[in-house]
């Protein structure tokens, strides 16, 4: 049967998700899928792979093929599955961290907002210090201090970000606290803890989100180049910045997929989050949706 004429032609579901989901940023649509594409392979990658990533062998710098699929390194360990295997510890790290500051940093900023007086002055004398330093230096002393590990990253990566999220959430508690829901859940009788947990910290979400994904794709940078450095997650731990950092050492012996193919994984995973957090911004917050 035909169409009636003048009538707006039907949208596949694809088109409704792309439009609805995304806004029609095609960039969102690509960061989403490569992200996705990474943390399916940091969760299932290391059931698939067929060699142990800390398992030394006498083939030594072997280019990509079909056994080894990203080569081998200088202690003759597959590429490809310390690459997979460093994805997952990375992930998870950056993503424990992020997760860990935004409990904290969001529960003291929408308390300080809310209560407001001197211990609020007090606190945000203090972020003004800490942030005040570069957050990479910061973080260095942190990891020299507590030890480099996996446990001293998560930790390091919850104190140097808690700032971020105190100060982004005491923002929107000092301006919708004083809003009309606010005053009329006070009218109705609701404590003042219900009107701050129940009322006023449900809509700080959509800030908290926007800056997750972004200060996800910082932490995962982070992560890396703290054990570029050497003081971040200690071999034979898989970890990118560890292999590009040990593969930097043989590109002269033409060995550039010790560094190039973990490189190249860890840009598309800070890439993929910076288009997602962008796409995420556009969406949730008003003023930019506006302009």
């Amino acid at each position: 049967m035909a169409r009636a004429a003048g009538s707006a032609p039907r949208r596949s579901m694809w088109t409704r998700l792309y439009r609805g989901v995304f806004g029609g940023d095609m960039l969102g649509l690509i960061g989403s899928v490569v992200l996705a594409i990474l943390v399916l392979l940091s969760i299932f990658g290391p059931a698939l792979v067929t060699h142990d990533p800390v398992l030394t062998t006498p083939d030594t710098l072997q280019p990509p093929s079909a056994e080894h699929w990203l080569g081998t390194d200088h202690f003759g360990r597959d590429v490809f599955s310390r690459t997979i295997t460093s994805l997952r510890i990375d992930f998870t790290v950056a993503a424990t961290g992020v997760a860990g500051a935004i409990l904290i940093g969001s529960f003291v900023g929408l308390v300080c907002g809310y209560v407001g007086g001197l211990a609020d002055e007090i606190f945000m004398r203090f972020v003004d210090i800490v942030q005040s330093f570069p957050l990479l230096l910061v973080a260095m002393v942190l990891v020299l201090v507590l030890g480099p590990g996996v446990f001293s990253i998560v930790v390091v990566t919850v104190l140097i970000n808690i700032p971020t999220y105190a100060r982004v959430i005491r923002g929107e508690a000092l301006r919708k606290k004083t809003l009309e829901y606010i005053d009329a859940a006070r009218c109705s009788g609701a404590s003042e803890t219900s009107i701050l947990f129940r009322h006023l910290m449900p809509n700080t979400l959509g800030p908290i989100i926007v800056h997750a994904s972004l200060n996800l794709a910082a932490a995962v940078g982070n992560v890396a180049v703290l054990s570029f450095l050497g003081i971040g997650i200690r071999p034979p731990t898989p970890d990118l910045g560890v292999m590009v950092a040990e593969g930097t050492n043989y590109l002269v012996q033409g060995a550039w997929w010790m560094s190039v193919c973990p490189g190249l994984v860890l840009v598309a995973a800070i890439f993929s989050l910076n288009l997602l957090g962008d796409c995420l911004e556009g969406r949730l917050d008003p003023s930019r949706a506006e302009g």
